[in-house]
C-alpha cells in the first residue's frame, strides 16, 4: 500500500503573519495616534471671589484695621440715649439704604483708624477698600458771639435748665431754649450737618457716603456718653457755657451793681463753706494764719482772653487798629512775662 505524500510548507507560507485577533484590533483603534487631535475638556479654574468674611454684595472686603475705633451698638439694638438715636436718624434720612447699612458695618468693624472730636473739629481717618484711607469730617453751624450770649441768657433765666447743665446733664427738651432763638443745638435733618469725605463716592449732590455715615455713628455714640460735647461743635465750649451760667446766676442773686465777669475757683478755698456774715463780724478783717498755705501758681489760663470773648466784637468796627486783636496781644504778652518772672523767682529760691 503506497504512503500518502504530504506537501511541506513553503518559505512564503512561513513568513506570512497571522491575522490579529478581534481584541487586538479594538485596542489599536481605541488608542489615539500622535497625529490625531482629540479634544479635551478645559480645566476648571476657581473664580477669584472676595474674602468669605464679606458675603454681602454691597460691602466688598474693606481692608482690615487693627485697633480701630468701633461702634459698640450691635445690629438690631436700640440706642439707650436719645442723642444717639437722633443723630443716627439724620444719617439714615440722608444716605441711601444700602449706603447707610454699609456705613454702620464700617463703624462696627472698626474701620476708623483715628477719631478726633475736639472743639469744632469732628474728623475721622477711615480705611476703605483702597490702599490709602479717606479723611472724613462733619461740621455743624457755629454760634457767633451774639448768639452765644443769647443762649446763655435764655438758659440762665430758666432754673431747671441751668441746674441740669451745671450738673453736667443735658435735658431732652433742650431744643425748647434754642427754637425761639432761631437756632438748633442738635441736627434734625440732613441739611443741618455738612459731611465731607475724600472718597470718590462723595459729592456735593450726595454728601452721605458710607464713610460719613460711619463717622456720624461714632459721633452719635460719643455724644450719647457726653452730650455736652455738642456745644463745643457749635463753637461754644461747655466750660465757657458753665462759667457764663454761673456768672448770670451770680448777677441775679447779687442784684444791681457790678459783678465779676468770671467766678474764681481756687481748690481748697472757694469750695469750702464759709460761716454766715453775722457770725464772723469780729474776725472779718483778720487774715488768718493759714494764708501762707494758700498756693496760687501762675500758669497759662485754660481759656485765653475770656474777658474779650465776653465783651464780644469791638464797638469801633471802623477804627484804624483792630482793638480786640491788640488787646488780646497785650494780654498774652503780659501773661507770658508774669510766668517768666515767676519761674525766675523760683530758680533764685
Amino acid at each position: 500500500m503506497a504512503k500518502k505524500k504530504t506537501s511541506k510548507p513553503s518559505d512564503a507560507d512561513k513568513k506570512k503573519p497571522e491575522a490579529p485577533s478581534d481584541d487586538r484590533v479594538m485596542n489599536v483603534i481605541a488608542k489615539p495616534t500622535l497625529s490625531a487631535h482629540v479634544p479635551t475638556a478645559p480645566k476648571k479654574t476657581k473664580p477669584q471671589y472676595a474674602s468669605f468674611r464679606s458675603s454681602r454684595k454691597s460691602l466688598v472686603n474693606p481692608r482690615r484695621v487693627r485697633g480701630g475705633v468701633k461702634f459698640k451698638l450691635k445690629a438690631g439694638e436700640v440706642p439707650r440715649s436719645w442723642v444717639t438715636q437722633r443723630l443716627l436718624r439724620v444719617a439714615e434720612h440722608g444716605a441711601p439704604a444700602d449706603v447707610y447699612r454699609d456705613g454702620l458695618e464700617y463703624a462696627r468693624l472698626g474701620q476708623t483708624k483715628r477719631l478726633i472730636i475736639e472743639g469744632t473739629l469732628c474728623e475721622g481717618i477711615i480705611q476703605g477698600r483702597s490702599d490709602k484711607p479717606y479723611t472724613t469730617t462733619l461740621d455743624l453751624s457755629r454760634f457767633d458771639a451774639e448768639s452765644q450770649e443769647r443762649v446763655i441768657a435764655a438758659m440762665a433765666d430758666q432754673v431747671r435748665y441751668a441746674a441740669k447743665l451745671l450738673a453736667g446733664e443735658l435735658p431732652s427738651n433742650i431744643e425748647d431754649v434754642f427754637a425761639p432763638l432761631g437756632l438748633k443745638l442738635f441736627p434734625a435733618e440732613p441739611g443741618d450737618m455738612t459731611p465731607k469725605c475724600s472718597c470718590p463716592d462723595w459729592s456735593k449732590d450726595q454728601p452721605w457716603c458710607k464713610h460719613t455715615v460711619c463717622l456720624t455713628a461714632l459721633l452719635a455714640e460719643r455724644l450719647g456718653d457726653d452730650p455736652m460735647v455738642i456745644f463745643g461743635l457749635h463753637g461754644l465750649p461747655s466750660q465757657e457755657l458753665i462759667d457764663g451760667l454761673r456768672q448770670k446766676r451770680a448777677v441775679g442773686v447779687q442784684g444791681s451793681g457790678p459783678a465779676p465777669v468770671l467766678l474764681q475757683h481756687v481748690p481748697g478755698v472757694s469750695d469750702v463753706p464759709s460761716p454766715p456774715l453775722d457770725e464772723s463780724l469780729e474776725s472779718f478783717w483778720e487774715v488768718g494764719a493759714r494764708l501762707k498755705e494758700l498756693d496760687t501758681p501762675i500758669e497759662p489760663p485754660a481759656l485765653s482772653c475770656v474777658l474779650l470773648r465776653r465783651l464780644g466784637p469791638s464797638p469801633f468796627p471802623e477804627g484804624r487798629f483792630p482793638l480786640i486783636g491788640l488787646m488780646a496781644t497785650c494780654y498774652q504778652l503780659i501773661g507770658e512775662q508774669a510766668i517768666r518772672e515767676d519761674e525766675h523767682s523760683q530758680d533764685d529760691e
